[in-house]
């Protein structure tokens, strides 16, 4: 894949929008507490903030969208590797508007490059960009990936990031792992494990830190676990965290600090992340990233067993195949069906 064709959403992802109607809201009902953003917990947007779908039809709301700075500067970025189109469903009466707000904010932008309209999953890309878990889902994308928003933020697996920096990041490492294979693992360096939820990415982590060489540094969560030190959300919010995500609700984070002193000590830093996280550990460390596969009958059989709500369970296996393109972006594959996913870690070593 030498020049990929890329989908990306506008709404939410190249410029704010529900984050604006609160702000109109808030103006207009004088809401005590005031509305905030993490209180769209799904893409119905039942509750408190539904107030704000009343905003979606004032031309007011679209007026007011600008693009930041730092996602200009990130797609003109991809514009410079790839071949980028605008996709944004978006109603007829302010198609006109939309269609201004792109060529003015990007004035180097080819018009025909720029989609309006719902028909987003019939439309051919290699990569979309997305914050709706429908279109991520439905999409024929090759590779689809989702804008981490509080709306979605119980969707776990995909291939996800946080802003549009970290996706222009995970586009080089697509375009990297499509021309390139490494045959053997180096170090020190970082093992970023990724892969399925139930596909077995602690017990290979654990198994081989039982080798001296490995070790698994600190990281950090929100939920009470033995695997994580736990930090409550505010204790979270104030850390210096260079990488961190969110899985099925909950945030992880690592230091950069933590990982630097296993590589001083030159040992093998070994973390379960997902690909968001992983890539950006490449940004920092020498790194393989290394998809751990596992049948997906086998996955299934333990989501469902998991004391997981039907929701969560749901949205676990709605992922699975879009999780299993994860692997050919990876820089190995390791087949751990049979519980012996170490052992084929340290014949790469």
């Amino acid at each position: 894949m030498l020049r990929p064709k890329i989908g990306l959403d506008w709404d939410d992802v190249t410029a704010p929008f529900n984050s604006l109607a609160i702000t109109m809201a808030n103006e207009k009902y004088q809401f005590d507490p005031p509305l905030g953003m993490e209180e769209i917990t799904s893409w119905e947007n039942t509750g408190r903030t539904s107030v704000i779908k009343e905003f979606y039809s004032d031309e007011e709301l679209y007026r007011r969208q600008v693009v930041p700075e730092k996602t200009k500067r990130a797609v003109r970025k991809l514009m410079d590797i790839a071949d980028v189109y605008f996709i944004t469903a978006v109603s007829p009466q302010f198609m006109g508007i939309r269609a201004k707000q792109i060529l003015t904010a990007f004035p180097e932008f080819p018009p025909e490059n720029i989609i309006l309209g719902n028909a987003k999953n019939l439309v051919q890309f290699d990569i979309i960009l997305d914050d709706a878990i429908h279109n991520v889902l439905e999409t024929p994308a090759a590779y689809p990936v989702l804008m981490r928003k509080p709306w979605n933020r119980k969707m776990t697996g995909l291939l996800s990031v946080n802003n549009m920096s970290e996706f222009v990041s995970l586009v080089k490492q697509i375009i990297h792992a499509s021309q390139t294979r490494a045959s053997k693992i180096t170090g020190p360096s970082v093992l970023a494990l990724v892969g399925p939820s139930g596909s077995g990415k602690s017990d290979v982590t654990a198994n081989l830190c039982q080798d001296y060489r490995f070790v698994s540094p600190k990281t950090y969560c929100t939920k009470h676990s033995s695997k994580h030190h736990y930090l409550s959300e505010q204790e979270f919010a104030r850390q210096n965290f260079f990488e961190q995500t969110m899985y099925a609700g909950v945030r992880y984070g690592t230091k950069k600090e933590d990982i630097q002193a296993v590589l001083d000590d030159g040992k093998y830093a070994v973390i379960p992340l997902d690909m968001c996280g992983a890539i950006a550990m490449k940004r920092h460390f020498p790194t393989s990233i290394i998809y751990i596969a596992r049948d997906k009958e086998k996955l299934i059989e333990d989501v469902i067993t998991e004391d997981f709500s039907v929701e969560e369970k749901t949205l676990r296996i709605l992922s699975l195949d879009a999780e299993k393109r994860n692997r050919e972006i990876c820089d190995f594959e390791i087949n751990n069906r049979d519980g012996r996913g170490s052992e084929r870690i340290l014949q790469l070593i």
